[in-house]
């Protein structure tokens, strides 16, 4: 698992580079309380995505959790164990052409930031030809960008 832009696709690292600066120099975002914006994950190996699917598929967190180890992430909380984060196997992450990018606000990473920062980060990546995950029906995934 990466957090940088240059393990993405080259197709996509000049349009990430660009979003990601933009999102940083936001004066809405700043004006929304957002301190920076990070990048939590760019290019995923199967392991994690495995991992990642499996919460709230295993019945026993204890699996969910074996999943974790094996991929070498952190140990996930029941609650995480119980809660899907992801809907297929077959990320774009995978491929390198998704990333993830994170309100940050006082020391940590904002996941509970009001819809309106959310809203103004994917109007930045959409900016720069990324397609959001805020836009999903159903399954949404605001901290999730990909150029398909």
């Amino acid at each position: 698992m990466s957090n940088q832009i240059k393990d993405l696709d080259k197709k996509v690292q000049s349009a990430a580079t660009k979003t990601f600066k933009a999102m940083n120099s936001s004066a809405t975002l700043k004006k929304l309380g957002v301190d920076k914006v990070i990048i939590v994950e760019t290019k995923r190996e199967l392991a994690v995505q495995m991992a990642y699917y499996s919460r709230s598929r295993m019945k026993d967190p204890s699996f969910v959790k074996a999943m974790y180890k094996a991929a070498g992430l952190y140990e996930p909380t029941i609650s995480e164990c119980n809660t899907a984060n992801t809907q297929t196997l077959n990320s774009n992450h995978i491929k390198g052409i998704a990333i993830d990018f994170a309100p940050y606000k006082d020391g940590k990473v904002w996941w509970n930031a009001p819809n309106s920062v959310w809203e103004e980060m994917g109007k930045i990546g959409k900016k720069y030809g990324f397609s959001w995950g805020g836009d999903w029906k159903g399954f949404v995934d605001k901290p999730h960008f990909e150029m398909v």
